[in-house]
């Protein structure tokens, strides 16, 4: 009887040291886990359009990499999509402009054949790419000509490389392109334009001259939105300014 009562008492200690880990676990390990849970690493593709040199490409890579610290995966090139095209544009308004292609169709289009293992896609193209802006004379503004286009916040950015040969040397050229490719991307980081001349966020203001004269990096104030949200090492900061 004596061994019965102890057995019973043994297990009813068990039980109880049981029930404690399993409550413990349940209402504190969700909170620990939640709490020191990493920030996803980012993955970044490039997505080059047909008759995209392969400088241009490298020089994207190079500067997503080199300044916000993120691997950079290039994917092969693939044909503008015909659908994105400006000629319902031109037909409606009778205007004799060059055949572009829209910036906001290449980025759904972009976000609509999105490899799920990537989180952003940077478009480019080696052709026009133009948008809409609600400014007047309507004619002009309604197939305006732009240096890129990103959804903010959203996984997909536009960059042509178009415009960015007039009145440069390959090296400035390049130089645009980086900015351009790190302004559109920080736009999908959600990003906003910047009110700053120490930014690359600012807008262009339909100027190659505010892209020649700003920094290829964000201000302080920028840079860290981004970190607050996502894992970016910005090596540029052990480095010095690109």
């Amino acid at each position: 009887m004596k061994k019965q009562i102890i057995l019973g008492i043994a297990l009813v200690l068990i039980l109880g040291a049981i029930g404690s880990f399993v409550y413990y676990d349940y209402h504190y390990a969700p909170k620990r886990t939640l709490t020191f849970l990493p920030k996803k690493t980012l993955k970044v593709a490039i997505q080059p359009f047909k008759g995209t040199d392969k400088g241009s490409v490298l020089e994207v890579k190079k500067g997503i990499e080199r300044y916000y610290g993120l691997q950079v995966t290039i994917l092969p090139d693939i044909p503008l999509p015909a659908h994105a095209k400006n000629t319902h544009i031109l037909k409606k308004y009778h205007l004799k402009l060059p055949v572009r292609y829209r910036a906001d169709s290449l980025i759904a289009y972009l976000w609509d054949t999105k490899p799920p293992a990537y989180d952003y896609i940077i478009g480019l193209t080696n052709q026009d790419i133009s948008t809409t802006k609600p400014k007047k004379p309507k004619w002009l503004y309604t197939d305006w000509g732009i240096f890129g286009l990103g959804y903010r916040p959203g996984p997909t950015c536009i960059v042509s490389t178009y415009r960015l040969y007039r009145y440069a040397n390959l090296a400035q050229m390049r130089t645009r392109l980086r900015k351009i490719a790190i302004h559109e991307l920080g736009h999908n980081l959600n990003l906003k334009h910047c009110p700053h001349s120490n930014c690359v966020m600012q807008s262009a203001r339909e100027s190659m001259k505010t892209i020649d004269t700003e920094p290829e990096s964000l201000c302080d104030s920028c840079k860290n939105i981004v970190k607050r949200k996502f894992i970016v090492n910005f090596p540029e900061e052990q480095m010095g300014k690109l």
